[in-house]
């Protein structure tokens, strides 16, 4: 299992905004890749109560990895799936054994209670900026779509700084995310089944 720590900040983007961004760095959507994340939980969302959060992520194969926050930034446990693993927790709910199911089950959860409540497909733009990556997004989620921005750096202070500087440069309005995508999708669900 592969363990990391991510630190990044967001900026959620009008449509307006995220066409100004691409046409500002001479971008394209033909210049992305698709994503697919898939959000897992129980059904009490017993992960979610502890703060963590836990997805499949499908590129070029599948990675699971269980997030636990820190006190600046995520703690990232990875795995990485074959396919027919995951198409046996999609379809029959049978968790994939390994380090993330025996840290699950340290918190008293138990794995089989875990299934895929939401996903997430995400267009992704890249762009090396100053000597970090800047991620444009895409989102589309249940009947949504949203657009974002993030920079990863080795601080908060850093990635902000950026991405403020990236918005005053392109003409734009800076506005600070503080939703994962998994919480947006999650809501929007919770927002349809009332």
């Amino acid at each position: 299992m592969a363990t990391s720590i991510e630190i990044e900040a967001k900026a959620l983007l009008t449509r307006e905004d995220y066409e100004k961004i691409l046409n500002y760095f001479s971008l394209d959507v033909s210049d992305g890749f698709i994503q697919k994340n898939y959000y897992i939980d129980t059904e009490n969302r017993d992960l979610r109560k502890l703060g963590l959060s836990l997805r499949i992520r499908k590129l070029n194969g599948y990675v699971m990895t269980l997030k636990l926050p820190m006190a600046e930034g995520l703690l990232e446990k990875s795995q990485n799936l074959l396919r027919d693993q995951f198409d046996l927790f999609q379809q029959n709910q049978v968790f994939p054994e390994g380090d993330i199911s025996d840290f699950i089950e340290s918190l008293y959860i138990k794995p089989q209670d875990l299934k895929i409540i939401a996903s997430l497909s995400t267009l992704r733009i890249e762009k090396q900026y100053e000597d970090l990556t800047l991620a444009i997004d895409e989102n589309r989620y249940g009947d949504n779509q949203d657009y974002e921005i993030e920079m990863e750096a080795t601080s908060l202070k850093r990635a902000k700084a950026l991405l403020e500087k990236i918005c005053q440069e392109v003409g734009i309005p800076y506005r600070e995310n503080f939703e994962s995508k998994q919480k947006r999708a999650m809501n929007a669900l919770s927002q349809k089944t009332k």
